[in-house]
Parts: C-alpha cells; sequence; structure tokens
C-alpha cells in the first residue's frame, strides 16, 4: 500500500490542508470494537440507563451442548467484542496514549445505525425496492464481517479479503515499519489471541486500510465491493425478518454472520437488532463474476427486498445457524433460552 492511503494529521479537516479522504486523525480511543457499539445496543435489556451503561447477554457455546447448565452472563456494552489497540497504525509519542487507527473511518458506517433500524421497523411488510435505511445497515454489516479478527480464518471472509488483497499495491515498507515500532508486547497479545502471525496481521489490517481508504480508490474499494454485490436484482434476493413481541428474540454472533452455502449459491444471514434479521442470497455466477469485475462494475445498487413479520420458523433456524456460526459465544436481550427457540 502506497503512502497515498493514509495521511497522519494532528487536526481536522477543514482546518488542515490534507485532503479528507484519506485523512487519519489521532485520537485516544484505544479499545477498539470488531461489532460496533451501536450495533450490540440494539440487543440491550437496561435500556433505561445510560448509554455507556448498557448491557447484553452473552451467550457461551457450552451452554448449547446437551446436558449442558449454567446460565448467560450480563456483559457490558463499552467493553464487549473489542480489543485494545486492534486497528493501531501508530501512537503519537508524547501524546498521552493517542493514536493513529480506523475509528474516524469506521464510524462513517456506524453514524445512523439506530435510526435506520428505526426507521426499517416501521416499514411496510411485502416486496419493496430496498430504502436508504436498509442499504446504510447492510453497508455496515459487510464491513463488520470483513474487519472482525475472529473470522480471519473463515473461507468464505478469507475469500473476499483475498479479491480486496488483488486490488490493492504491495504493502509499503511505511506501513510495515509503522507496525513494527509498536510496543512488542501489545502486538504479541494481540497475534496470539486471533492467531495471526505477524505478516498475516499486517496484510490484514493493510487490507483494511487499503480497502477503506480514498487515497487508493475514489469511490473506495470497499464501496465498489458493496454496489458490485447488489447490482443485479436478478442474482441477489433479499429477505427482511421482523418480530413485534419482546420476547421473540434474535442472537447475534461473535463472528457477526452465518452461512448457508450450496452449488447454487450463498445465504447470508445479518443480525440487525434483537427485533430483526436479514437474510441475502446470493447466486453463485454473480459471486464469481463479481469477484472479477467489482472495481469496475457500476455503483448504481439495485435490489428488492422481502419484509415478513412473526415467521417464527424462520427466526429458530436463524439462532440455530448462528450458534452454529459463532466462535465463543452468541449475545442477545433475553437471558430466557425460551425467547430464542
Amino acid at each position: 500500500m502506497s503512502a497515498q492511503a493514509f495521511i497522519l494529521s494532528d487536526c481536522e479537516y477543514p482546518e488542515c490542508e490534507e485532503k479528507p479522504y484519506a485523512l487519519l486523525v489521532a485520537n485516544p480511543t484505544k479499545g477498539h470494537h470488531f461489532i460496533s457499539q451501536t450495533e450490540q445496543r440494539q440487543h440491550a435489556f437496561n435500556t433505561h440507563v445510560n448509554a455507556q451503561n448498557r448491557n447484553v447477554y452473552r451467550w457461551p457455546l457450552p451452554l448449547f451442548e446437551k446436558n449442558r447448565r449454567g446460565q448467560p452472563q450480563s456483559v457490558n456494552i463499552e467493553n464487549n467484542l473489542e480489543y485494545p489497540n486492534l486497528y493501531t497504525l501508530t501512537f503519537v509519542k508524547g501524546n498521552g496514549g493517542r493514536q493513529y487507527n480506523l475509528e474516524s473511518w469506521f464510524s462513517r458506517y456506524e453514524s445512523g445505525y439506530e435510526e435506520a433500524c428505526n426507521r426499517v421497523l416501521t416499514l411496510p411488510s411485502g416486496r419493496l425496492q430496498v430504502p436508504e435505511p436498509l442499504w446504510r445497515i447492510l453497508k455496515l454489516k459487510l464491513l463488520g464481517i470483513l474487519r472482525n479478527p475472529f473470522n480471519r480464518s473463515d473461507p468464505f471472509v478469507y475469500r473476499l479479503h483475498h479479491v480486496l488483497f488483488t486490488q490493492l499495491p504491495q504493502v509499503s515498507e511505511e506501513f510495515i515499519g509503522l507496525i513494527a515500532e509498536r510496543p512488542q508486547q501489545r502486538l504479541d497479545k494481540i497475534l496470539h489471541t486471533f492467531g495471526f502471525n505477524i505478516d498475516e496481521y499486517t496484510r490484514w489490517l493493510a487490507n483494511l486500510y487499503g480497502m477503506l481508504s480514498e487515497g487508493v480508490h475514489r469511490p473506495s474499494l470497499f464501496e465498489r465491493l458493496f454496489a458490485a454485490l447488489f447490482n443485479d436484482p436478478a442474482a441477489v434476493k433479499i429477505e427482511l425478518y421482523r418480530y413485534n413481541d419482546r420476547r421473540n428474540c434474535c442472537f447475534f454472533a461473535d463472528s457477526g454472520y452465518c452461512l448457508q452455502a450450496s452449488q447454487q449459491r450463498f445465504s447470508i444471514g445479518m443480525n440487525l437488532s434483537a427485533e430483526m434479521f436479514a437474510i441475502v442470497h446470493v447466486e453463485r455466477h454473480h459471486w464469481d463474476d463479481m469477484k472479477q469485475r467489482f472495481p469496475h462494475a457500476p455503483t448504481a445498487l439495485q435490489a428488492e427486498v422481502r419484509i415478513s413479520d412473526d415467521n417464527h420458523t424462520q427466526r429458530r433456524t436463524y439462532n440455530r445457524l448462528t450458534i452454529r456460526q459463532a466462535c465463543e459465544a452468541v449475545y442477545g436481550r433475553s437471558n430466557r433460552r425460551q425467547d430464542y427457540f
């Protein structure tokens, strides 16, 4: 990746002269969520408290083993599904722990998520053209799949990263040097926790910077990938399932998605909130074509969504698939098993 992918700056645009599409601004955030807090808050059971103090229930996978006893644990969202300095590029020397990371670029996609979910809940059931709030939600979901370190060895996600990798320049010596300058003990903890070696971690991190930066491509490679996925309505079908009773809950996995694959298509399950999930069905021929042409594909988004309410057979199936796809745990609003099944 060339240096044009990012510009390090101590001030924000427009005060700075640097171009905003490649600007990284130093910030003090060191707890980096790979499933955003705004997504997790859609499952909080204590919504009467301040947003920073809200909790979800964590269901470790052993709880679903036959004859296994135990209870889910309440966990605070602020410290959940995050890891210190996961997306850090470099630290600002002598500046109280400020660092350059992907927080501001991630926030482009995380902002407005709660409002988008609320608007989707009010849409009429049946078939309709995908509205802007649902596009915003799906875009964050795809980003979440790619940035989640639990997915680094997942074949489906690995292939997506490889497609992006083929469109990016080689990782620059500058990028490698900045990673190497990070404190070794902190870096080793990341490598050990998620099973990276240093080269794999550097490449993975470079992919994230490269795909989001408009200093490499405009629109960014991530935007192009998303558009290519959804520019053929005949090859991509979206289903949205909603539930009106608070006792009918949907899990979300620490992996951020679930997957069913056949010779004909991929079906990608994505949680939206405690009362909603979506399934995106992608024909394999479109998937294979998309990987080849996405850098030059039209950016217009075209798709229909079919919205169904209170289909509990689908909800139970989705929850089971979510458990199967999870790495360590699934999460939800309720601590009662019957509310999911």
